[in-house]
């Protein structure tokens, strides 16, 4: 018995793919149908229902295969591609979807049995007792392949099933003629097999029915027409054909990438759900070539080690000083490659961000119908890196974002007239690299944002206070929508509404150690602008000295370093705070925030670091400013508990531990 388990994260990395671009060529069909997308989604679905049953995932098969037969039926009866054929698609997609996330949590699978019979009734097959397709012929690893090949190439597979009359005379000879002359209308015999009754004493019963598997480039209702005309055939069935391929080249299939069409027997029962509930390890598909210069990097310390090894054995044995110079030379050279080696391991991590983006049209879609507005997305900057996990931590903010701007910031098509503009929303994103940050604009050509009734909303919610609305301006007014509970909706849906949704993307944001402004214009639209680290793995920090530690605050999220006078420190509103550049910003001594002893310090100046994480800035104090270097973010593991002021550590040069400041708590508390 095969072990499937090693498989697994293969099949659920080739599932997402799979159906990643099923949800991408839908999109395209219902704007602009093509037979080239059809075939497209009928690949993948085909690959999806190979792989699910090589897995023993019965559930996925079974669905994708009725899938697979509408998908066929579009292909060949080639109807009007209407708004019911794309919901119906995409209600099976979606449910192929929740499958697969059951499939990777262990939970019990859900009934798709509703997309089934929908997708019955939109092509009109019968679900109850009329003619169903023949059983699917059972390939050997060379016939699977030829089929392959073929349908790689263009060509349509078929599955022709023949029912000779009983009175036709020599059926054996009958057969090897009608067996030729379908070879010679479709072009490719891939497989023939023999289905009849075995008769004592008559061989020749055994030719009674036959299945041919072939190929061609003709159309099947041709084909059809012209063997029906033979006067010894009673019954004859065609119909679309996909591969089921046999035990051993089940095997091969889940051997060599899991390659479609393995039938569901002879295979191991799916595993059980605990084993199921493990999860999928995150994966991140590196190209050889990028793997062969990292190789080559590991090729050169290895090198630079023997030649220290020598270095050493020479100086404890002869000149020292002479040694000490080479051990210099050696070790220069090994800072440039562990420097370039740090980059490529770095950019192993990276993933174009269209990754993500690739997400949103079909939420847009979806929205579109929902609220009856006429809305598009337009995405710029795809190809933009940025490492895997902040991409995956990405999703819920723009998600939030994007709901908020579709249900609230794109005005009603009627309002949009009235206003001037064109019937249809328009949402942009757009990413880029900007120095050592990566930049995602997110705007729409809505209704804006209005800044007195953020106040009067803030004020009615108790968000703020009479005295506290009267002292913003209108830019930190906006930014009231950040806070917890805020919203100005006036009744909740099922897309917004609830007050959670911009609080999500502030908190989410700021664990990234990102930063979020907002420019909006009333009847214009808003820009909602987020920067983010490259990666969280290796950043560049600023360390300091606090109380006699060394600590570490994130370079991305240091917005200034400046000295002041104590006489510089104000009393605003019962808090301390200073004035940079025309603004008030917050004071506290880092030591008092960490709640760390008082030391006398000998110098009149106070070194200031303003910090800025997500749309807020507070200025804190520290006794020393030691420099900036760039640091590895070690974890600090679950036995410390909660500790909402570190997001990890790093060794210093000198052995040392240095934790590293979460600035969102840091502004935030």
């Amino acid at each position: 018995m095969m072990d499937l388990s090693a498989y697994r994260d293969i099949f659920i990395e080739e599932l997402n793919d799979q159906l990643e671009r099923m949800d991408q060529s839908l999109l395209s069909l219902e704007r602009a149908p093509s037979p080239e997308l059809i075939q497209i989604l009928f690949r993948a679905a085909h690959t999806i229902k190979g792989s699910s049953s090589t897995m023993a995932f019965r559930e996925m098969s079974d669905l994708t295969h009725e899938l697979e037969y509408a998908l066929e039926w579009v292909r060949e009866k080639k109807p009007e591609i209407t708004s019911s054929l794309i919901d119906t698609l995409f209600g099976a997609l979606d449910d192929m979807k929740l499958l697969r996330d059951q499939y990777i949590s262990g939970e019990a699978y859900a009934d798709c049995s509703a997309s089934v019979a929908q997708i019955k009734a939109t092509i009109g097959k019968p679900s109850g007792n009329a003619e169903e397709p023949p059983p699917v012929p059972v390939l050997d690893t060379l016939q699977a392949l030829q089929a392959e090949e073929a349908a790689e190439a263009g060509y349509q597979l078929m599955t022709i099933l023949v029912g000779l009359k009983d009175d036709c005379q020599m059926k054996a000879a009958r057969y090897h003629i009608l067996l030729q002359r379908i070879e010679d209308l479709c072009g490719t015999v891939i497989s023939a097999s023999l289905s009849g009754a075995l008769t004592a004493g008559d061989e020749d019963e055994l030719y009674q029915s036959f299945t041919v598997v072939a190929a061609t480039l003709k159309e099947l209702q041709w084909i059809q027409d012209q063997l029906e005309g033979d006067s010894d055939v009673q019954t004859l069935q065609i119909h679309p054909f996909v591969p089921a391929m046999s035990r051993g080249s089940q095997q091969s299939a889940a051997a060599l990438e899991l390659s479609p069409g393995a039938s569901t027997e002879a295979v191991p029962p799916a595993p059980p759900s605990e084993e199921r509930a493990k999860g999928s390890q995150p994966t991140v598909r590196v190209s050889v070539e990028r793997l062969d210069h990292l190789m080559n990097l590991v090729g050169e310390l290895l090198i630079d080690q023997t030649s220290l090894a020598d270095l050493n054995a020479s100086g404890l044995r002869k000149d020292p000083i002479k040694a000490m110079q080479s051990i210099s030379g050696v070790s220069d050279h090994m800072g440039r490659v562990i420097k370039e080696l740090q980059e490529g391991v770095m950019k192993t991590r990276m993933l174009p961000i269209d990754q993500l983006f690739s997400r949103f049209p079909r939420l847009v879609r979806d929205l579109s119908q929902k609220l009856g507005k006429d809305l598009e997305l337009v995405v710029q900057g795809g190809e933009t890196e940025l490492d895997r996990m902040i991409i995956e931590e990405l999703s819920d903010p723009l998600i939030h974002l994007i709901r908020n701007s579709a249900d609230h910031g794109i005005e009603n098509p009627e309002e949009r007239a009235a206003c001037g503009k064109p019937e249809k929303g328009r949402i942009t994103l757009t990413s880029y690299h900007e120095e050592n940050h990566v930049v995602i604009r997110f705007e729409d050509d809505g209704q804006g944002i209005h800044a007195d009734r953020i106040l009067a909303s803030a004020l009615g919610k108790g968000i703020i206070t009479e005295e506290q609305a009267q002292r913003m301006t209108p830019q930190e007014a906006v930014h009231l929508i950040f806070e917890p509970g805020f919203s100005t909706a006036s009744s909740v849906s099922d897309v917004s509404g609830r007050g959670v949704g911009m609080d999500i993307v502030r908190s989410q944001i700021g664990r990234l150690n990102g930063i979020i402004d907002i420019d909006t214009e009333p009847g214009v639209g808003t820009r909602f602008t987020i920067r983010l680290p490259l990666t969280l793995a290796i950043i560049k920090g600023l360390l300091v000295r606090v109380s006699g530690r060394v600590l570490i605050i994130p370079m991305y999220n240091v917005a200034e370093i400046v000295r002041i006078a104590p006489e510089d420190v104000q009393n605003i509103q019962g808090e301390q705070a200073i004035f940079n550049h025309g603004r008030i910003v917050p004071f506290t001594w880092l030591r008092d925030k960490l709640h760390y002893p008082r030391v006398e310090r000998s110098s009149r100046t106070i070194p200031l670091v303003i910090v800025r994480s997500v749309d807020r800035t507070a200025a804190f104090a520290v006794d020393e400013i030691i420099g900036n270097q760039e640091v590895v973010i070690k974890t600090l593991g679950s036995y410390l508990g909660a500790m909402n002021q570190l997001s990890g550590a790093t060794i210093l040069g000198n052995g040392r531990v240095a934790v590293i400041l979460d600035a969102s708590y840091l502004v935030g508390h």
